[in-house]
């Protein structure tokens, strides 16, 4: 029995379509939300943290997990269906790229729910970066870049078909860290305090400042 008796082709058109349209669906959602929290916290990174704000972060955050709960359930569907009907699809170095980055942006996603959005909870009528640890900086920092790009990408790599069977798994997914890196020290580069900024900060916490 092949792929084509489990599934007749006037079936799998069907599947396919509505497959596409939840892959697209949970990609505007997710690749939306991301972009808005981003350049939303990146706006108020200078002023202190609201409790509106804060709220809003985590209605967002719920279609960015919506949208990413969207991806999984169409790409394994996809999976499922190419395995019915075009097994050789499978093969694709692209296809398996694109499940280890989906996979990546949902161990960030569980590290933003349970770390980040209780840390700005706690950092409410304060700013985001003031007086924490260069460490814990970094991975706000990062975990902001991850959800960015790890988004991005299957956009960018959903739109490239002609990557389809010609490009390695591994060089697609080095492509992606380089990218992760530069878009890092992009990002801690403008999130930056200033050294005025800085010694200002200092000076209103110096006990014998007036």
């Amino acid at each position: 029995m092949n792929g084509l008796d489990l599934v007749s082709p006037h079936v799998a058109t069907h599947l396919r379509t509505a497959l596409r349209l939840i892959h697209f669906g949970g990609l505007v959602l997710g690749f939306g939300g991301a972009l808005f929290l981003d350049l939303l916290l990146s706006r108020y990174r200078r002023s202190p943290l609201t409790a509106e704000l804060v709220g809003d972060v985590e209605w967002i955050s719920r279609f960015v997990a919506l949208g990413l709960a969207l991806l999984w359930f169409s790409g394994v569907g996809f999976l499922l269906l190419y395995q019915a009907t075009e097994p050789e699809k499978l093969l694709n170095p692209k296809l398996w790229a694109k499940v280890t980055i989906v996979a990546i942006l949902t161990l960030n996603g569980i590290a933003v729910h349970r770390l980040v959005l209780p840390f700005l909870n706690q950092r409410i009528g304060s700013r985001l970066l003031d007086g924490i640890t260069p460490g814990r900086k970094a991975a706000l920092i990062g975990c902001g870049v991850v959800s960015a790009v790890s988004w991005t990408m299957p956009v960018i790599l959903g739109a490239a078909p002609q990557l389809n069977f010609v490009v390695p798994c591994a060089i697609i997914l080095a492509a992606y860290a380089a990218v992760m890196l530069q878009a890092f020290l992009i990002a801690s580069f403008a999130m930056r305090t200033p050294k005025a900024e800085s010694l200002a900060v200092g000076a209103s916490r110096h006990p014998l400042a007036g």
